[in-house]
């Protein structure tokens, strides 16, 4: 083999290639250790509102210091993902001395149950705050779907200068919506937001003045609704404790 010129020139390639490997390990092993390599920026971006100053930094500073290869990121992540108000973290290198976070606060819409928040995408959160929100009251797994509705909901109403303070979603998948005023506006299993935007139509015309005296009104009527009285109007023709407004009114759903 010795005598074999192309055999000794394949080996010396190879043996070549295995240095340059070695010393390139070596390269990268002194880099990854090396003190010459600091972090000396790190940059935090995003609209935040509701976390403090104090907290990110107190992450940022136990997690990204050192060595820029070193800095423990996925340590970092999972310390301001888990932060009440941050809903999505991402965390960049930017060599040769930069760390760039990209922090994305929640968007509380409503109370679940008195007992924790519900943010814009449905997640349910704790966190400290004396902001009033709307309170929703559903099965365990709904919350996104009660954020869709509310929002739906809310699109219908706004114009009327009304708003939810309460969403109902029983075990019975039925809906319902207290208002801002008192009323709740019953709105059944199905077709819901067409029975809103029916409330919606009729408040103007036809509700609206009696405002003061109504507790509930039951949209689970094809073509009309009935109301339920928490007080009689003093009048000479006074309503019926439940008295139906509809000229059709099938059975409700």
């Amino acid at each position: 083999m010795w005598d074999n010129a192309g055999a000794l020139k394949r080996i010396t390639r190879w043996l070549m290639l295995l240095v340059i490997v070695i010393l390139l390990g070596a390269f990268g092993v002194w880099i990854y250790n090396s003190p010459y390599f600091p972090v000396k920026q790190v940059r935090i971006e995003g609209e935040i509102q509701r976390t403090g100053n104090k907290q990110l930094q107190t992450v940022a500073q136990k997690y990204i210091r050192g060595n820029i290869l070193k800095a423990d990121l996925n340590g970092a992540q999972e310390a301001f993902a888990k932060l009440p108000w941050i809903g999505k973290v991402t965390i960049r290198r930017r060599l040769p001395d930069t760390v760039e976070i990209r922090l994305v606060e929640r968007i509380p819409v409503a109370r679940w149950k008195d007992s924790a928040l519900v943010d814009s995408e449905g997640n349910l959160f704790k966190a400290a705050t004396d902001e009033t929100f709307p309170e929703f009251e559903g099965q365990p797994g709904t919350a996104r779907d009660m954020v869709n509705h509310y929002n739906r909901f809310t699109g219908i109403i706004r114009p009327l200068d009304l708003h939810i303070v309460k969403l109902e979603y029983t075990a019975r998948s039925a809906w319902s919506a207290e208002l801002d005023n008192g009323i709740v506006v019953r709105l059944g299993r199905e077709n819901e937001i067409d029975r809103m935007q029916r409330f919606a139509d009729m408040w103007p015309s036809i509700l609206k003045e009696q405002e003061k005296y109504l507790e509930y009104i039951d949209m689970r009527y094809k073509d009309g609704f009935a109301v339920r009285y928490r007080e009689k109007p003093q009048e000479e023709d006074e309503p019926s404790e439940e008295q139906d407004l509809a000229a059709e009114t099938p059975n409700r759903q």
